[in-house]
């Protein structure tokens, strides 16, 4: 039987994945809830962790911008997409947001 494994930095991802996408080296899920976990080679910037680290277990990327009060606002993501070195990300009002290095 396969042994579930978490970590404090993958969270929980009991949550139904609803896509995948994957890149040369790098793999993105996409939940039901709109965030995205990412994991793989970090190299570019290519997971979105703001780091070029690679990830081993799946990792939570944060799209919460701040506004012009500094106030964080939680942005669901409807769509990804992964190239050899690239990410995507689409939010819910269909903007794009590209995370590369």
């Amino acid at each position: 039987m396969a042994e579930q494994l978490e970590s404090e930095e993958s969270g929980n991802l009991f949550t139904k994945i609803i896509a995948i996408a994957a890149g040369e080296a790098h793999t993105l899920a996409l939940t039901a809830n709109g965030d995205v976990y990412a994991w793989g080679r970090g190299t570019f910037g290519r997971l979105g962790t703001d780091s070029e680290a690679d990830q081993l277990f799946p990792v939570r990327i944060d799209f919460e911008p701040a506004d012009s009060d500094g106030d964080k606002k939680r942005v669901k993501i409807v769509g990804i997409a992964a190239g050899a070195y690239h990410s995507l990300a689409v939010a819910g009002n269909y903007s794009f947001s590209p995370f590369i290095g």
